[in-house]
């Protein structure tokens, strides 16, 4: 393959591909020495290659060189994510490709390779600023090992190494002391955790940002309610204002006008039905029961008001993780056949559960799966309202426009995915 390539290309000249537009000698070159790197290893000695290996080595470079600078790109970083993030320089991974490089610098044709591969190390390796690269300094920090992080921000490398863990980018060692990245963090990232070691507030200032004793704190966070900054169960509980405020918004998004008299505030309501505070505010988010509070944008948790008649009513059908069908249809907007008929669809999750009441096995719908559903669909009545047509307008509208509902039962509602629709 890679000599038919060449071949071609000495007999009708350059194609318009990018690997067409480089140099003849740039573009042979480049595939066997990154063709080497694909198949003997960073550690290959160009001394020793036979021209079985060199042709082996060509044809494994043109491979991937024919498809343009983003399938090198690719390439590379795929050599990268093939081993584990350590202290390692990327030297390591690339060396006998990259020192092939290093020895072109007299020859200006290879500046497309060189700058490539030198952009590609800048971005996707912990390299100073300043720290010189194919020739080049490197113009800013893209990204950082937990060692480069530590010394650039002069930070607790466990309590970044912890936070990294919560958000997915480090996990612990094996040996269970000690974390490793998930790849190298990326500078903005590091920036975010540095400004937020200077908010974060302890379980007893975090509770006074609520409105609530420490045990209160305690209780909200355990469930997941409230969001520690560091997830680690031995952790000790910090928080970060931006956390504690999302936790007020989602209560704050349930305000609504009260209809009832009955109404207690949620710690009062959870003595009243039994159930522990923490249970009745899951019940509530869960089933987007409605809210009482005299100013929302400044209300904190002991303000907000419940009423206990729907409280109850809601509790007496309420199971953990899940919702009644008939409670579903009202908060997701779409009719009981189209409940169902998603449910058989498995578009939403479902599972069976004893009523306490009758005794019965019912359906109920997992919470979880209601979530998942509302940020990917819409029904054609929550697209009406949002364009102020008539439903049967809107659905016309949306059917020329080519997007096609889920196909459910008869009489159910018409429920297109979000990124097939003009919601405008």
């Amino acid at each position: 393959m890679f000599e038919h390539y060449l071949r071609n290309r000495i007999k009708k000249g350059p194609g318009k591909t990018w690997l067409d537009q480089l140099p003849f000698h740039v573009a042979a070159q480049t595939c066997e020495a990154f063709g080497l790197l694909l198949t003997l290893g960073p550690k290959a000695r160009r001394e020793t290659v036979t021209p079985a290996q060199w042709a082996a080595a060509g044809t494994a470079g043109y491979g991937v060189l024919r498809h343009g600078p983003d399938a090198f790109r690719e390439k590379l970083k795929e050599i990268q994510r093939a081993h584990p993030v350590d202290n390692t320089l990327y030297r390591t991974r690339y060396r006998v490709f990259f020192e092939w490089l290093r020895h072109r610098d007299d020859d200006p044709q290879f500046d497309v390779i060189r700058d490539l591969v030198r952009e590609f190390i800048f971005r996707n390796f912990p390299i100073s600023e300043g720290y010189i690269v194919l020739g080049q300094p490197c113009p800013e920090q893209y990204v950082h090992s937990l060692s480069t992080a530590r010394s650039r921000y002069g930070m607790s490398g466990w309590k970044l190494a912890r936070r990294l863990a919560s958000m997915g980018l480090a996990e612990r060692k094996t040996s269970g002391q000690g974390f490793v990245l998930t790849g190298y963090v990326p500078t903005e990232i590091i920036n975010d955790i540095a400004t937020d070691f200077d908010d974060l507030l302890n379980a007893a200032d975090a509770g006074k940002h609520l409105g609530v004793e420490r045990f209160m704190m305690t209780k909200l966070t355990k469930p997941g309610l409230v969001e520690k900054y560091f997830d680690e169960k031995n952790a000790s509980p910090m928080y970060h204002p931006r956390d504690l405020d999302g936790f007020l918004g989602k209560l704050r998004a349930r305000v609504e006008r009260p209809k009832s008299e009955d109404l207690l505030d949620i710690a009062t309501a959870s003595h009243r039905v039994r159930i522990p505070t923490e249970r009745v505010v899951e019940i509530i988010l869960r089933n987007r029961l409605p809210l009482h509070a005299v100013d929302p944008a400044t209300t904190r948790f002991p303000d907000f008001r419940v009423s206990l008649a729907l409280l109850r009513e809601v509790i007496a059908t309420d199971h953990h993780g899940t919702v009644r069908p008939t409670r579903a249809a009202k908060i997701l907007g779409i009719n009981i056949r189209t409940i169902r008929s998603l449910m058989d669809k498995g578009i939403l999750e479902s599972c069976d559960v004893e009523e306490l009441k009758s005794g019965r096995m019912r359906r109920y719908v997992c919470a979880k799966s209601m979530e998942r559903f509302s940020k990917s669909h819409i029904s054609v009545v929550e697209l009406a309202t949002k364009s102020r047509r008539m439903p049967g307008v809107e659905a016309v509208i949306q059917l020329d426009r080519g997007a096609q509902p889920l196909p459910l039962g008869p009489r159910a509602n018409m429920i297109f995915r979000r990124h097939d629709v003009a919601c405008s």
